[in-house]
């Protein structure tokens, strides 16, 4: 199994995944999924260093979600 993979199946329970599938669902039900995605891409090209849920809390709180 790659690394990716094996990396995301031992967070799938865990709170770290569950803040990130809430902010996914929060940015789909105000229509802006894709702009938070977007957003959070461009927040990781910058911050190489930060995670993903950072990524997307900041992009969530951007968009004002």
């Amino acid at each position: 199994m790659n690394e990716i993979k094996e990396n995301f199946l031992s967070k799938c329970n865990s709170d770290e995944m569950f803040k990130i599938i809430e902010i996914i669902g929060n940015a789909e039900r105000f229509g802006l999924l894709y702009e938070v995605i977007y957003s959070s891409l461009n927040n990781m090209k910058e911050h190489p260093d930060s995670s993903p849920l950072l990524c997307l809390q900041i992009a969530a709180e951007d968009w004002d979600i």
